[in-house]
């Protein structure tokens, strides 16, 4: 049995504080990460990289310079493969249940990333991700493999869809 759960929603609306709290709920069951802002005097100014065995890097930062950049923030592949990838890579040969936050432009721009994502995705026997709304192109490929739970996050229905999702998790860990 495998059970694929995508929450989408717009920026800010609270998809990395929902999985989080379900990684919580569920200590030590995924392996995966997930990306924190970066504020400066209430402004974001970045992104961090962070894994679920405590890893963390840099993903993006504004006013700075790298070879790759999404809108105002350059992007920092390198340090995002060196943080992020041993985690999938590790979750992908235990078959370890994963959480991905997020599959978003600035992920999809590492190709290994991409080939671990694939992977995952096919192997994995429970996969938890966010992307953004509307979703992107790089995510619509996901979309049309398997049967996913499929879920809009809105301000109105946090709360109710983190106990939809716990009790997927719960579930699933039960075998059913």
């Amino acid at each position: 049995m495998t059970t694929r759960v995508l929450i989408f929603g717009r920026p800010g609306v609270g998809k990395t504080t929902l999985v989080r709290r379900v990684s919580e709920c569920f200590p030590g069951f995924f392996r995966g990460f997930y990306t924190e802002e970066v504020r400066e005097r209430n402004v974001r100014t970045g992104f961090h990289i962070v894994t679920l065995s405590g890893e963390r890097g840099i993903l993006a930062m504004r006013e700075t310079s790298s070879s790759w950049r999404v809108g105002k923030y350059a992007v920092f592949v390198e340090e995002f493969e060196k943080v992020a990838l041993p985690e999938l890579e590790e979750a992908r040969k235990l078959h370890a249940p994963c959480l991905v936050d997020e599959l978003g432009k600035m992920e999809f721009l590492s190709q290994r990333f991409v080939e671990i994502l694939r992977a995952l995705w096919e192997e994995t026997p429970f996969l938890l991700a966010t992307a953004c709304f509307p979703e992107i192109p790089q995510v619509r490929e996901f979309l049309r493999e398997r049967k996913i739970h499929r879920f809009l996050l809105t301000p109105q229905n946090r709360e109710a869809l983190l106990n939809q999702v716990i009790q997927l998790v719960a579930t699933f860990t039960k075998g059913g």
